[in-house]
């Protein structure tokens, strides 16, 4: 029986993929560097990341952390925007006989 709407559940761990392309293309870098390009959110988000080190006795300023990049997509065609890096993360190679057509 199907429990859940499953456009839901492709959505949903679709999200989870994308956080990881983002992160396995991100790059490694002190926590106390700015970080070029984020936005007000992304500031936010790195400002907590850093009190969260401080309040476990973590220096900010000799950590690093891994930054993810900033992707953009096409919802339409579930494809990065002028990432052709990224895009190639999307799928994978299927081994023989067990490929997923283009067009189902």
């Amino acid at each position: 029986m199907l429990n859940g709407d499953i456009l839901e559940g492709h959505l949903s761990s679709a999200l989870c993929h994308l956080g990881n392309i983002s992160y396995r293309l991100g790059k490694e870098q002190m926590l106390s560097e700015k970080v070029a390009g984020l936005d007000e959110k992304a500031t936010e988000a790195v400002g907590r990341m850093a009190a969260h080190l401080a309040d476990n006795k973590l220096d900010a300023s000799k950590t690093k952390v891994m930054i993810g990049r900033k992707l953009v997509m096409d919802p339409k065609t579930e494809t990065f925007i002028n990432d052709a890096e990224a895009n190639l993360m999307l799928t994978r190679p299927y081994r023989k006989g067990y490929e997923v057509p283009a067009k189902i």
